[in-house]
């Protein structure tokens, strides 16, 4: 795919403006880390608790054959 209508240099001025969905993305870990040690040890953890739910849920829907 040709990108015929974008100014040059548009994708460098792309990453420029939004580094952190390139290639500078926190890990889930990390950021319930920080949340941790900003005292909010209570909500890092129901935070943790649902993202390990929803991987879960995820991984059954993906191993089964028809989604259902």
């Amino acid at each position: 795919m040709i990108d015929n209508e974008s100014p040059p240099g548009a994708w460098r001025d792309e990453m420029a403006r939004m580094p952190w969905k390139f290639s500078q993305q926190v890990k889930v870990e990390q950021a319930l880390a920080a949340v941790r040690q900003a005292g909010l040890v209570v909500e890092a953890t129901i935070l943790a608790l649902e993202i390990k739910t929803i991987q879960d849920e995820l991984k059954t829907l993906r191993v089964r054959p028809d989604g259902a």
